[in-house]
C-alpha cells in the first residue's frame, strides 16, 4: 500500500507542475557544438548545432575588419539534436570568427581570413 500511496504522490505532484520531470535532464545533458574554422582552398567550412537536445541557437558571424570586431551577420538556428557544416566563400568577411550561444553556453571560433578577400 506504501508504494502505491508513493507513486500516487508523485503523480498528483507531477499534475500541479511541483515534482521535477525528465526536460531538466534533457537540458543538462545538451551541448552546443562548434567546430573551429577551416579555411583553405578558397573556401571557409565550419559546423555548429546541438547534441543532446533540440533548440534554437543564436549565431553572429563577426567581421574583424578596422581593428574592432562587428557583427557582419547574426541569426537563430534550429537545430534537433544534430550538427550541420556550413560552407562558403565570397560571402564570409575577409578576418572573421563565429559566435555562437545556447543558453549559458556560448563558442567563440579562433578568427581566421578568407583567403578570396584581396591582402
Amino acid at each position: 500500500m506504501r508504494k502505491l500511496m508513493s507513486a500516487v504522490g508523485a503523480g498528483a505532484l507531477l499534475a500541479v507542475g511541483l515534482f521535477a520531470t525528465a526536460a531538466p535532464a534533457q537540458a543538462a545533458s545538451c551541448t552546443l557544438v562548434q567546430s573551429e574554422i577551416y579555411n583553405g582552398a578558397n573556401m571557409i567550412a565550419y559546423s555548429q548545432g546541438l547534441q543532446g537536445c533540440s533548440g534554437d541557437v543564436y549565431w553572429e558571424i563577426q567581421s574583424g575588419e578596422g581593428g574592432a570586431w562587428q557583427v557582419a551577420d547574426s541569426g537563430t538556428t534550429h537545430y534537433d539534436n544534430a550538427v550541420q557544416s556550413y560552407y562558403g566563400d565570397l560571402e564570409f568577411p575577409c578576418y572573421m570568427r563565429i559566435y555562437a550561444k545556447f543558453g549559458t553556453q556560448e563558442k567563440l571560433t579562433q578568427p581566421v581570413r578568407n583567403y578570396n578577400c584581396a591582402p
